[in-house]
């Protein structure tokens, strides 16, 4: 009886989507008001998607994103992981949740310039203050190869191009197999041809079944690469294509 209680919340877990906010809002105190960031914002982000959200600067994507990867607490509202509430979880909780479901792709790599490509990806799970599993670092050389990295497992960050660069974050980020990855503006800082690389690149994962891809931009250029495009101004969601797909007027 237990093992199919187990075995039925298993599988809810894999068909809820990897992430729900429901009235998630956000308040920041400028040092004379108190103002409104988001606004009582309900968003699903399905796997096997690319969901791309974009808006104005100070329209509250990056604010979005940052609570989605618990960086952020929200003033209001409720997060589910998975179909599991998350919100009230302590911050010790959350940081496990976050290395274990969550990975981030930044506007810079951010990698360490004293380390090579292999110790870049493989410093998350060292800096645990345990030896690095021998599954985690075949993962790690599968995915360097798989992202036409495999020459550069022993080069060094400043011997790469910044799209090779942003490339190896991406492989850092998905060392642990999350089922959510976020990215804040990962194409800001390329050339057009190395943009193209990137987004790609992303796109090809968010194909995996099991894994949804989240891209913050201001950039329509992005746009054709999303599945699934969102529109945030003001704080609140003002488009989404998702609703279109369904019947919705999306003029």
């Amino acid at each position: 009886m237990i093992s199919e209680i187990v075995e039925q919340r298993i599988k809810a877990a894999e068909s809820a989507p990897p992430i729900q906010l429901e009235g998630i809002a956000r308040d920041f105190f400028d040092g004379k008001v108190l103002r409104r960031v988001l606004k009582k914002l309900d968003l699903e982000i399905f796997a096997g998607e690319l969901t791309i959200i974009a808006g104005p600067s100070g329209s509250g994507k990056t604010t979005l994103l940052t609570i989605m990867g618990f960086l952020l607490q929200p003033s209001e509202g409720r997060i589910f992981i998975q179909g599991r509430e998350v919100t009230r979880f302590s911050s010790n909780r959350l940081a496990t949740l976050r290395m274990q479901k969550i990975g981030f792709v930044f506007q810079q790599s951010v990698l360490v310039p004293a380390l090579t490509v292999i110790d870049n990806i493989l410093l998350p799970s060292a800096i645990q203050g345990r030896s690095v599993p021998r599954a985690v670092k075949a993962r790690a050389r599968e995915l360097l190869e798989m992202l036409g990295l495999r020459d550069y497992v022993d080069a060094m960050p400043q011997q790469l191009s910044l799209g090779q660069q942003q490339r190896v974050s991406i492989v850092r980020a998905l060392i642990n197999d999350p089922p959510l990855l976020l990215c804040d503006e990962p194409t800001s800082a390329l050339d057009a041809e190395s943009s193209a690389i990137v987004l790609d690149t992303l796109k090809r994962l968010s194909l995996e079944p099991t894994r949804a891809v989240v891209l913050v931009t201001h950039d329509p250029r992005v746009f054709p690469f999303a599945d699934r495009l969102v529109k945030i101004e003001d704080g609140a969601v003002i488009y989404d294509s998702r609703q279109g797909r369904q019947g919705v007027p999306t003029s």
